[in-house]
Formats: C-alpha cells, sequence, structure tokens
C-alpha cells in the first residue's frame, strides 16, 4: 500500500512539474511575441526535462534553469528553429508545386522522393532539441547528429514519432489537455525516448558525427 501511495504521490509531482512547465513556456513564448520566444522557450523547456529525466536525483530549480537558458539560447534558439523551419516551408513548398504540375514518370518520382524527404524531415525535428539540449556541438552538427540518430537507431526513432503521434490523437479527444500539460507532455515523451539513445552513444560517436 506503501508503494502505491509513494508510486502516486509520484505522478502527482510529476504532473505538477508538466504543468508548470506547459505554463512556463506558454508565457515566455508570449514574451517573445511567439515570432520570437517560441524556440529558445522550447530549448528551455527542453532543458529543464532533460535534468528531470536525466538527473532524476538532482533537486532541479524549474524556473530558475528555465529562465538562465531562455535568456542565453534566446539567438542561438532561434537560429537553429527557424534555419530548419525554412526548410520545412521549403519542402511543403516544393510539394505545392509538384501537385499542380502535369503527372508524370518523372512527376511521380519526384513526388514520392519529396514524400521521403518530409518523413525523414520530421523524424529529425523529433530529435533536434533534445540533442541541442544534451551536446555542446557546433551548430551544423545538431542537424547531422539528428539524422544520424534516425538512420542508426531506426526503431527507437519509430518509436518515438508513434509516441508523439498517440499524445497528438489524445490531446484531439480530450483537447481540455492541452492548455495543461500540451507542450510539456509531448517534450516529456520526446526527450524521455531520445535519452535513451543518447546514454548509448560514446564519445568516439560523437567525433564520427563530427566529422561526418
Amino acid at each position: 500500500m506503501k508503494e502505491f501511495g509513494g508510486k502516486y504521490v509520484r505522478l502527482g509531482e510529476w504532473c505538477l512539474k508538466l504543468f508548470l512547465l506547459n505554463c512556463l513556456w506558454f508565457i515566455f513564448s508570449l514574451v517573445g511575441v511567439f515570432f520570437l520566444g517560441i524556440f529558445p522557450a522550447t530549448v528551455a523547456l527542453f532543458t529543464v526535462l532533460r535534468k528531470l529525466t536525466m538527473e532524476a536525483e538532482e533537486e532541479v530549480r524549474i524556473f530558475h534553469l528555465f529562465w538562465i537558458t531562455y535568456k542565453s539560447e534566446f539567438i542561438r534558439g532561434n537560429m537553429l528553429g527557424y534555419v530548419w523551419s525554412i526548410i520545412g516551408i521549403v519542402l511543403l513548398i516544393d510539394l505545392r508545386v509538384l501537385n499542380q504540375v502535369e503527372k508524370t514518370p518523372l512527376h511521380q518520382a519526384l513526388t514520392i522522393a519529396l514524400y521521403f524527404l518530409l518523413a525523414f524531415y520530421l523524424f529529425i525535428s523529433l530529435y533536434l532539441f533534445p540533442i541541442y539540449v544534451h551536446y555542446n556541438l557546433r551548430f551544423l552538427e545538431y542537424y547531422k547528429y539528428a539524422f544520424v540518430l534516425v538512420i542508426g537507431r531506426p526503431l527507437k526513432s519509430l518509436l518515438l514519432f508513434t509516441s508523439v503521434i498517440l499524445v497528438l490523437f489524445l490531446f484531439s479527444r480530450i483537447p481540455g489537455l492541452i492548455p495543461v500539460l500540451g507542450v510539456s507532455f509531448i517534450g516529456f515523451i520526446m526527450m524521455k525516448i531520445a535519452s535513451t539513445s543518447l546514454k548509448k552513444l560514446n564519445r568516439s560517436q560523437l567525433e564520427e558525427v563530427e566529422s561526418f
């Protein structure tokens, strides 16, 4: 009975932490009028989640860590997010253009290739922020490292993608959860699953990515 009570208390503590993180993410995104605030707020969110999931024994001052990360990563976080967003927008524009041209064998081949690239883009996106808060790399290496993880751990990548889809499906059924746990719970799932891959990568593997 005591063990069950302890688990219930830990669950309540996690829900409270995720609720607080969700509120902080929305508040600090609004501070940057979303346009400039969303990506540094996301970096701060994943920084706190990394501490909570990978260094669970340490006491985490959530607001303090969130705030100092938001400030220190404001420029770099926006660069990381917007460079990747621009790539995604270009891929979507290309897909729209292809859908408006005459259907030919070449068109079909290009469409398949583009859908393949979009799928890869989504998978890489799921690793990008967990990697960013876990390693200190040169800017372009974060994208390369995410690419290597998608290639090197396909089953884990599929699990990560499926888990996020299931959470989004849950939110679509219970939209009241979105303002309470929306972004922070998705981030928690991403960080929890991605961290198992990050833990297994040693320094030599990281150097291989840096020389890629």
